[in-house]
């Protein structure tokens, strides 16, 4: 579905609206209540499916990057860009499972370790409300933050043509 979306749209607009579709499903799920489990599942259902779209995007908009810094330095730069984005990755990774951690200690989450050895553990309506925001209000931040961000990438579908086009002329030049 994504390269025929992006042939269609363009990468951009694409990733954009599928990551907007996303975030808007996560988000909603912090309103269900505890018997809503359709809503829920089909909630997630319908985020997986929009977030789905933007893995591949988001790779070949990194390529695009590549590609883009090629054109304008005359220099191929597709290892440092990509390690870049890895580093980011890895980083965003190790800090957000670091956060998950430390946002249910503020939640008063109860650890099995926390509690009495074959007792069952119930947890306090504070950490039920620190779940709901981790799975839902929490992830949608970053989400926005990253559509905001899309504002100020350049390379929309015309230019993504014009960029091919140049640096293939580039190439069979030299």
């Amino acid at each position: 579905f994504s390269k025929r979306f992006a042939d269609r749209f363009g990468k951009k607009d694409v990733f954009r609206v599928a990551l907007f579709i996303s975030t808007l499903f996560i988000m909603v799920f912090y309103f269900f209540s505890k018997t809503d489990v359709f809503l829920m599942f089909s909630s997630q259902i319908l985020h997986g499916f929009f977030y789905g779209l933007t893995i591949p995007l988001l790779w070949a908009m990194i390529a695009d990057v590549a590609d883009y810094s090629e054109w304008k330095n005359h220099r191929r730069a597709t290892g440092i860009i990509f390690s870049a984005m890895m580093v980011g990755l890895k980083g965003g990774l190790s800090i957000g499972s670091a956060l998950v951690a430390g946002i249910l200690g503020l939640y008063a989450y109860i650890t099995k370790e926390a509690a009495n050895i074959g007792e069952a553990i119930v947890q306090p309506e504070s950490a039920v409300q620190g779940t709901k925001m981790l799975v839902s209000i929490y992830p949608a931040i970053p989400f926005l933050v990253g559509i905001g961000l899309l504002f100020f990438y350049e390379i929309n579908k015309k230019m993504e043509v014009e960029i091919e086009s140049d640096l293939k002329a580039r190439r069979t030049k030299s």
